[in-house]
């Protein structure tokens, strides 16, 4: 879909990707957004939602077992952000009428120092509010850290859209094996839900995959289990600009991050039990990984594992997709550029006269603030109720300050004290019992 017939003329002309689609289902107009959010929402989108609703409607009868349906934009223009919005919430109130199917987006966030559309920050600050409302996952991703993926990890000098789009490609391609291919350990769009959203309205999402190997560099590079696993934690291969390793910083107001849930996309020839045993020791007490896993989500990180290998590359692979505290960065540098363009009501009227007024503008920014708020309050969360107080059999346990938050966890934490008093005393009667 697009406000552009010529974008998608050209779609539709292309000799490798034009027979993909059937040309009753390439739909849109020549109307154009002119990179409004307000005028793809109100003015133009309502027709080209009432088209795609009619086709969406023929595919899902079509359907033996529908998973969801999946929408790839961008949340900077207008189209992206309003026709998007406006689709979204037409197929949501259909769908959610005949079975509950998963609504998945992967957005192209505004990357930081790359902006070519002045409405970006208001533009942004309404398609977040509309996929915090209508999907259920969504995955993040940014053409500045698309850029340096291809120009550090691939060393690919000068990277063209269609470098930066295969990488979004082989995010989705890993994501969604488990329902194209069989294997060892399936899942399904539903159980990716069930296992990476924790807390309501948290579901926005970052996106990791390995190896991440130059061509020159392939054949001298054997890809393990473990290899693989060390490589999709790494910063440099998350596909939106933000720090998923950060340590923080007490002192200067930094935020540590924090893996809320995970999911690992295997292709290969695996074996669930080597799988298994490489995830338990990343998150295992005493790892490199511990500190960034709370107590509190204990075994975090769910897989799958397909037999089917990337098809391009003919090699193992592995995508990597975490619920992270750290993806506040995104919403955070969102904000900060709303409120730049707003401090002197720059660009206000055009979206007053198409309707949206700013009280909505106001809304949406509030609601980014929300979902920021949301994140950085779960990297905040102490882990462990007690202090680690040494080893003696005569130890007692102290309690945390940080992390009791009220007069409940105060109670809830001294009873625990109490019972490993009880538990410690019972120990020490065994053990005379026994002498």
């Amino acid at each position: 879909m697009d406000t552009n017939m010529g974008d998608l003329a050209t779609i539709a002309q292309d000799a490798q990707v034009g027979d993909l689609y059937r040309p009753e289902n390439i739909i849109g107009n020549d109307e154009s957004s002119g990179n409004c959010y307000a005028k793809a929402f109100h003015t133009e989108g309502p027709d080209l939602a009432d088209r795609c609703l009619e086709m969406v409607r023929k595919e899902v009868e079509k359907c033996d077992c529908l998973q969801g349906v999946q929408f790839t934009h961008a949340a900077c223009g207008g189209t992206g952000t309003g026709l998007t919005g406006l689709v979204l919430k037409t197929l949501r109130d259909y769908l959610d009428k005949q079975s509950r199917c998963v609504m998945q987006s992967f957005c192209l966030a505004p990357a930081p120092g790359i902006a070519d559309v002045v409405l970006e920050p208001y533009n942004a600050a309404l398609c977040f509010q509309d996929l915090l409302e209508y999907t259920d996952q969504v995955f993040l991703f940014d053409n500045k850290a698309l850029s340096e993926i291809c120009q550090k990890a691939l060393e690919q000098d000068m990277p063209k859209m269609k470098q930066l789009n295969q990488v979004v490609a082989m995010c989705m391609s890993g994501i969604t094996s488990c329902l194209r291919y069989t294997g060892p350990l399936n899942a399904d769009l539903r159980k990716l839900q069930a296992n990476l959203v924790p807390f309501k309205n948290a579901h926005f999402l970052i996106n990791g995959l390995a190896p991440l190997t130059a061509a020159g560099s392939q054949k001298y590079r054997k890809s393990n289990v473990l290899d693989l696993a060390q490589q999709m934690f790494s910063k440099d291969n998350v596909t939106v600009k933000c720090d998923p390793l950060n340590p923080g910083d007490e002192f200067h107001g930094i935020l540590k991050a924090r893996f809320l849930a995970s999911w690992a996309a295997w292709r290969g020839d695996y074996q669930t039990k080597e799988v298994d045993k490489v995830l338990y020791d990343i998150q295992k007490e005493g790892s490199r990984y511990d500190k960034f896993f709370p107590d509190w989500i204990p075994n975090s990180i769910a897989s799958n594992i397909c037999n089917a290998k990337d098809k391009n590359k003919d090699r193992e692979s592995v995508v990597f997709t975490s619920n992270n505290t750290a993806v506040h960065e995104v919403f955070d540098r969102g904000i900060k550029a709303w409120d730049s363009v707003y401090k002197s009501r720059a660009y206000v009227h055009v979206y007053e006269q198409d309707g949206i007024s700013v009280q909505d503008l106001m809304e949406s920014r509030n609601i980014v603030q929300y979902i920021s708020d949301a994140y950085c309050e779960f990297a905040r969360w102490e882990d462990k109720f007690f202090e680690d107080v040494g080893g003696g059999p005569g130890s007692k346990p102290v309690i945390r300050d940080k992390a009791v938050e009220n007069d409940e966890q105060l109670t809830i934490a001294q009873e625990l004290k109490e019972l490993w008093k009880g538990e410690m005393y019972i120990k020490q009667v065994d053990a005379l019992r026994t002498r």
